[in-house]
This record gives C-alpha cells, sequence and structure tokens, in this order.
C-alpha cells in the first residue's frame, strides 16, 4: 500500500477492509500519510476496536493527558463532542469559542489542552445507521496551514466513510437494550461525578449490597463492564447532563 494515501485513496482501500482491526491499522496509515498530530474517534462502540478503556480511540495522545482525561474524568469538561452533536458541518478546533459559549470548566480544559501542544485541528461529526453516530477530531501540527474548504471536504468524506465502514464490521445494539428505571438512572448520574458505591450507597439512602445489585442491572442494560464506559455511553445516549449542574 502506498504510503502516499489522500483521502479518495483511502476512502476506495476502505472497500477492501475486512476487519476492525484492519480498519484502525488503514487509519493509522493514512494519518502518517497525511502527517496528522493526532487523529481521535469517539464512538459509544469503540470497546469492539479492542482493550480500549475509554470511548475513544487515538493516535498520537500524549499518555498523561489520556490518563488525565479518563482517570481525572476530564471528559465532562469536553466541549467538542457535545458542539459537534449539533452540527452537521466541520469546525476548527480554535474556531470553538467564537462558535458556542463555553462554561468555565470548559475553558479550563482548552487551556490545559493547549499546555500538552493541543494547537488546531478540524472535528467531524459522522453519521451512522440507527443514530450510531460519532465524533472525528483530526489535530494538525504547529506549523500546518489549515486545510482548504476542498481538502476539509475531502476529510470530512473519508471520516464519513471510515465510520460507515465501521459500523458495518461492529455488530450490537446501538442503544440501550431496556430503559433505565430512575434508580438506575440515578446510579448513572453518581457514577459519572465519580462517587465511590460507598458514596453512592449514602447518598441514596440504601446498602452498598443493594448499590451493586442496581450497579449490575444498570451495565447490562448499556452492554458495558466498567463505570467509566458506562458513563461514557450514558453520556452518548443523552441520559447525562454533561454540565451536571442538577447534582450537589
Amino acid at each position: 500500500m502506498s504510503e502516499d494515501m489522500d483521502p479518495r485513496l483511502f476512502t476506495e482501500c476502505l472497500r477492501e477492509v475486512s476487519s476492525v482491526s484492519a480498519l484502525w491499522l488503514l487509519v493509522q496509515r493514512f494519518a502518517k500519510a497525511q502527517d496528522f498530530r493526532t487523529v481521535t474517534y469517539h464512538s459509544i462502540d469503540v470497546q469492539s476496536l479492542g482493550d480500549s478503556s475509554f470511548g475513544a480511540v487515538a493516535i498520537g495522545i500524549p499518555a498523561e493527558f489520556h490518563r488525565m482525561y479518563t482517570e481525572e474524568h476530564l471528559y465532562l469538561d469536553d466541549p467538542f463532542p457535545p458542539f459537534a452533536a449539533s452540527q452537521i458541518t466541520p469546525f476548527f478546533w480554535r474556531d470553538l469559542p467564537q462558535l458556542t459559549t463555553l462554561t468555565e470548566k470548559q475553558k479550563a480544559y482548552l487551556n490545559r489542552a493547549r499546555e500538552f501542544g493541543f494547537a488546531d485541528g478540524l472535528v467531524c461529526q459522522v453519521f451512522g445507521p440507527q443514530a450510531r453516530n460519532a465524533l472525528v477530531s483530526i489535530g494538525f501540527h504547529h506549523d500546518r496551514p489549515r486545510p482548504t474548504d476542498a481538502e476539509v471536504l475531502d476529510l470530512h468524506v473519508a471520516s464519513q466513510f471510515a465510520h460507515m465502514r465501521f459500523c458495518a464490521l461492529v455488530a450490537g445494539p446501538a442503544a440501550p437494550n431496556r430503559r433505565l428505571s430512575p434508580r438506575e438512572l440515578e446510579l448513572l448520574r453518581w457514577i459519572a461525578r465519580g462517587k465511590s458505591n460507598t458514596s453512592i450507597a449514602q447518598i441514596m439512602g440504601v446498602s452498598r449490597h443493594t448499590v451493586d445489585t442496581i450497579m449490575r442491572r444498570l451495565f447490562g442494560k448499556l452492554d458495558v463492564t466498567d463505570r467509566t464506559r458506562a458513563a461514557v455511553r450514558g453520556l452518548a445516549f443523552g441520559l447525562i447532563d454533561p454540565s451536571l449542574d442538577n447534582l450537589s
């Protein structure tokens, strides 16, 4: 496969991909050929890509930033996914403060990201069957000029084709199998706040055993195996308010 891979060749190669691992390898080769600094793919089905512990897979993300994003719950302050979900056309990272009103936590998130070298990039929402939408974020090097409108369109089309190929390769439901009960929904929101099971039991006025039981049912309905994925999937399905202003 040629290392000089443009978006059109990339989309042609997608037709030959027969596994998720091969798809991700192709994405990595395309990113290298295009000299992207980072590529991030946020999807509620991203655990199908392997042993990722969060709702995203990425190329070029510093390990320490990834740790903070997951373990310190920075994903709750990331302004890109919620804004991208309301957009049809791509937008650049640096333009976000002019496109929407950011909270103080979201502004702090952008400042921390810049400290790790995230200068500018392109964000595309991509669309799949049964509302299986996702977010593709492409980071550029500091000295790289912004893509032209035609180049942005090519990258958006390439991202959309890659996402559709991923959807075709991934089996499983795109939404919770069953409606969450009020208790399960409350538990999910406290999980997103990073509360321990013991703390949640005290807040909800139930035993630790009851919390464990509710959590098992919650994980089953969301088709996840850990707290972080539960929070990510809850955000993806709109079950959690990202600002969490309604929780004390």
